[in-house]
């Protein structure tokens, strides 16, 4: 089953449509995914200053001489530094002190590095305590403001140890369907080794639309270009075997209208050169009798050359224009046909339709003699439908192809008017036609063909109604 243009056309542009959509998509979320990881890289970074900060206090507290932070540390703290929410020094045998409002709940430790050691106060903070007596209680929800964070981080948390601390929290994060990317990014630096788990949640909101539209449009012109240039393409192809059978037509016309115009023109000639010779053995008369016998001898001598030439133009005609036979593919055949007659029939409302019973058979013929006689016998029946009015019926043209014997049997059907019962036995004599501003060559030149091809042409009228027209060739021997 053959699919149509339109099908062909619609479903590369779908492929073209999907493979620059699916190219472009991926291409912006592979750019979302290079800006989530160098934001969340910018982030840790961000956050590893934070925690070298809080250490930087404590060592600097550490080499002065204070017993206790001054009123105005933690507020000054506070301004530069906002996650650090309280300081405290141990002061032994009276415990910790300080300001912020709350207190380690340990007594000071030895540091597990030496210098620094964690205590953590609830869900949201921890102290973080130096050797020196001196600690600062932090809450890492506070390291970064929900501005700093840039646009293509939706959700991030902070691992410390088996404690998680959440960051950032975008409040569209699951209201959309989408697809999420999950990165980890670690520090290190012990006390404070962070764990930084950020997220980013790509949605529909995300896709570069108007690319996108942009492509389609791209390629929907790209598409109906393709589609118009395939028309043209057919239109030529077919204009092109068009005329190609046309041309062998007009050859294969000419030589029957030569052959008809010698067959014709040769009696009267002969008469010309009888009656001519008649007359130059009556004159008897001596007066002029040389004159006249010079020009009655120059009339048949004339008269000798033209049936000459019109004996040779018949000659020429009628051997130079046999082909070599070979075995034919009808279906091919068949297509070429299919093909030239499908937008002139469809705009008619004529069905044309190909039957082949035997399509392992192939009959013995030229290739462009078949074609040109089924052509003329397609061409004759679509005018006998064309000029017949069907009140909104569509006129059908059934091609059958089969085997009788050994022979190979082309019928053209049609449901038409059929031919008038007076003009029946006349189809084949050249120049009678029943058509306006028909010549009444093309059936005779057909029936030409066809005897050049060991083959036989015969046209009849069907009980049913319409015209059958049935060309038999002989079938081409079988490979040994």
């Amino acid at each position: 089953m053959k699919i149509s243009t339109r099908v062909l056309m619609l479903s590369a542009w779908l492929v073209l449509s999907l493979a620059g959509t699916a190219l472009i998509v991926s291409r912006s979320v592979s750019e979302a995914y290079n800006r989530f990881f160098q934001d969340s890289s910018i982030a840790i970074r961000q956050l590893s200053q934070k925690a070298a900060q809080h250490e930087a206090i404590l060592a600097t507290l550490g080499a002065t001489p204070l017993s206790a932070p001054p009123a105005d540390m933690l507020d000054s703290l506070r301004e530069r530094m906002p996650q650090v929410t309280a300081i405290a020094f141990w002061k032994p045998g009276a415990g910790w002190q300080g300001e912020g409002g709350v207190m380690p709940t340990a007594a000071l430790a030895h540091a597990n590095n030496g210098k620094f050691a964690l205590q953590f106060d609830g869900a949201q903070a921890y102290w973080l305590v130096a050797e020196s007596g001196w600690a600062v209680r932090v809450e890492p929800a506070r390291m970064l403001d929900a501005g700093d964070w840039p646009d293509s981080i939706s959700s991030s948390a902070l691992r410390l140890r088996d404690h998680t601390f959440a960051l950032l929290q975008r409040p569209d994060f699951n209201t959309q369907p989408g697809w999420t990317f999950r990165l980890e990014k670690h520090l290190p630096v012990l006390p404070q080794a962070f764990v930084l788990d950020t997220t980013r949640t790509l949605t529909l909101t995300d896709l570069p639309w108007l690319p996108i539209a942009l492509w389609n449009a791209v390629a929907v012109l790209i598409a109906l270009g393709a589609s118009s240039i395939w028309r043209l393409r057919e239109v030529h192809r077919r204009e092109h075997t068009r005329a190609r059978i046309d041309r062998f037509g007009r050859l294969d016309t000419f030589g029957e209208m030569a052959a008809g115009l010698a067959h014709e023109l040769n009696q009267p000639l002969t008469a010309i050169i009888t009656h001519t010779r008649a007359a130059e053995r009556m004159l008897d008369m001596p007066t002029e009798r040389d004159s006249v016998r010079r020009a009655l001898q120059t009339g048949v001598a004339q008269a000798k050359r033209a049936a000459a030439i019109l004996d040779r133009l018949r000659t020429a005609v009628t051997s130079t224009q046999a082909g070599k036979r070979s075995s034919l593919d009808t279906d091919a055949l068949m297509g070429t046909l299919l093909f030239l007659f499908r937008d002139e029939l469809a705009r008619d409302n004529i069905h044309l339709v190909w039957n082949n019973t035997a399509p392992r058979a192939q009959p013995l013929g030229e290739q462009v003699a078949v074609e040109q006689i089924l052509y003329n016998l397609i061409r004759n029946a679509r005018d006998a439908l064309a000029a017949t009015s069907r009140n909104g019926a569509r006129g059908e043209i059934r091609v059958n192809g089969g085997c009788i014997g050994r022979r190979y049997r082309f019928s053209v059907v049609d449901n038409g008017p059929g031919v008038p019962a007076d003009a029946l036995p006349r189809l084949f004599e050249p120049f009678f036609t029943t058509r306006s501003g028909g010549l009444g060559l093309g059936l005779p030149l057909c029936e030409t063909l066809a005897q050049r091809l060991e083959g036989t042409l015969t046209l009849q009228n069907l009980p049913t109604g319409g015209a059958e027209a049935v060309l038999m060739l002989p079938l081409a021997e079988e490979p040994a």
